[in-house]
């Protein structure tokens, strides 16, 4: 009898469903972002599904609707938090903190934030724009535009201030995005021996270069052709 009890007890702890664990949206949207992107780069934009987004995410498609309202929505939202300009410029120097500093944050931030997830964002992008232009061209007027004019307007408050000389540079701060992106392909179509060889030298040279170009020249130096330094205030 004592064993027939024991034995009813245990089947009824068996049946007795296991408590989901309720997971908060952020956690929710960020699974659904990593197997998308997963997804995405496996199988291309086309071929990805919802479906299958949603099993390697482990949830429902109902579920993933409340947080995307589609395929598009998803791969806009990759984009935008994934590529998104340095900012380590666009602050003020804070008290003690020169321009050296603020040079070597923006180095180490852009390139710190060539993670696997941007090397393969970067590679869909690459991949899939022609499929899906209007996608592109939303995430570039509605993020890189703006993100490239805030901070154009800042290096251009630093020359102004006169903490920057005037230089094709400073005229066009994005072009030193340029050995950033290098280093990204880089990443992708070489050994990974050779891709960090040049990830260290790319950066290493590309930090001694702003130094040089962005630091204003001390007095009695000469400045390049064309320039004129800035009046001293009275």
């Amino acid at each position: 009898m004592r064993s027939s009890r024991k034995q009813i007890s245990d089947t009824t702890r068996a049946a007795v469903p296991k408590k989901r664990v309720r997971l908060s949206p952020e956690v929710r949207r960020q699974q659904i972002l990593d197997a998308a992107l997963v997804e995405f780069s496996t199988l291309g934009f086309t071929a990805a599904s919802i479906a299958k987004i949603a099993r390697r995410a482990g949830t429902s498609k109902a579920n993933l609707y409340v947080h995307f309202s589609n395929k598009d929505a998803i791969f806009e939202t990759l984009l935008r938090d994934l590529l998104v300009p340095s900012r380590a410029l666009l602050q003020q120097a804070q008290q003690g903190q020169n321009l050296d500093e603020l040079i070597d944050a923006f180095i180490e931030d852009a390139y710190a934030g060539l993670t696997p997830q941007v090397i393969a964002v970067i590679r869909l992008l690459i991949a899939e724009s022609h499929r899906v232009p209007h996608l592109i061209q939303r995430w570039h007027e509605e993020t890189v535009v703006p993100a490239r004019a805030e901070q154009q307007h800042r290096i251009e408050q630093y020359v102004a201030a006169g903490q920057m000389p005037q230089t094709p540079v400073t005229d066009y701060f994005s072009f030193v995005m340029a050995p950033v992106l290098y280093v990204a392909i880089c990443r992708m179509v070489f050994r990974q021996d050779v891709a960090e060889d040049e990830y260290r030298n790319i950066r290493e040279t590309h930090r001694k270069v702003l130094h040089m170009l962005l630091k204003p020249a001390p007095d009695g130096l000469a400045l390049p052709a064309g320039r004129k330094r800035a009046a001293k205030p009275r």
